[in-house]
């Protein structure tokens, strides 16, 4: 009986030394576990294998729970591999960790873009409101930012609030000369509608369609000759038979029934087959007594 008891102590004695052991060695060697999958990770993800850098990482993420930094990797291995939903879940993961961290708030409300048309009215302001104050806080540095926003207000037919976070742009970023001059003109803004698109050709002279946005923001102030002037500089670019058939009513906006017919009949040898042009023109030669 002593024996067994004897053989029972120093059994437990040395359990829980083996335990204490054990403790030790898991904790040292979960940090060089963890530094091995970052470094890992890190490298398969810049040789692009980002199944392997996904798998890296997660492994690191078991080893430190709430970890952000392995968090990063997780979900640009998902972008990676165009698993964009999945990206998404991660970033929001890291702001309820990190409520500050304005870059994967960046991400979020990026990846998130896609679903803003699905959203009903209540969601969609939830959405507006987070991405005006993220650019408010970071002080509209970032066009490709302001170009996100202002492009879902645009294609939400926002067109007051697109113009608005659109000159806000300071970079020089001709995408967003472009969305402040369309909008301005949508509104009405005529003069600054001309003054965002002549920014933006200066940036970005080959940019044709500010070209078009120009022509049209002149005829609608009634500058025809500035209107036919950059149609005309529009139409090298690309034929278009509806700005032949808008620079055809210039002219007969001003009783040059000559020159509308002249614009047109070139248009019809671009466009042969146009049942528009073929009408405008049978308009025109009635005007000037042509049957």
């Amino acid at each position: 009986m002593k024996k067994l008891l004897i053989i029972l102590f120093v059994g437990i004695v040395s359990m829980g030394y083996a335990d204490a052991q054990d403790d030790f060695i898991t904790t040292d060697d979960s940090f060089a576990a963890y530094e091995r999958y970052m470094d890992a990770g890190e490298n398969s993800y810049l040789e692009e294998n980002y199944d392997d850098s996904l798998g890296f990482y997660l492994s690191a993420f078991k080893v430190k729970k709430d970890d952000v930094e392995s968090l990063w990797g997780i979900a640009g291995s998902y972008e990676g591999l165009n698993q964009t939903d999945k990206a998404l879940g991660v970033y929001r993961k890291i702001l309820k960790l990190d409520p500050e961290d304005t870059k994967a708030l960046q991400k979020k409300l990026t990846l998130d873009k896609k679903n803003v048309s699905k959203w009903g009215y209540d969601k969609k302001e939830e959405y507006f409101e987070e991405f005006e104050t993220y650019l408010k806080k970071t002080n509209y540095t970032n066009s490709e930012d302001i170009y996100t926003l202002g492009s879902i207000y645009m294609n939400d037919k926002s067109f007051e609030r697109a113009y608005t976070v659109f000159k806000m742009d300071e970079s020089g970023d001709y995408r967003n000369y472009f969305g402040a001059g369309a909008t301005a003109r949508f509104l009405g803004k005529y003069d600054a509608a001309i003054m965002f698109y002549n920014e933006l050709l200066s940036a970005k002279p080959d940019f044709y369609r500010g070209y078009l946005g120009l022509g049209i923001s002149y005829q609608m102030k009634g500058n025809y000759g500035k209107a036919i002037e950059n149609m005309e500089k529009y139409l090298i670019y690309q034929e278009d038979e509806n700005v032949y058939i808008a620079m055809a009513n210039i002219y007969m906006a001003e009783d040059k029934y000559s020159s509308a017919k002249d614009i047109l009949e070139k248009a019809q040898t671009k466009f042969p087959d146009s049942k528009k042009i073929r009408e405008n023109l049978g308009d025109i030669y009635s005007k000037l007594g042509r049957n």
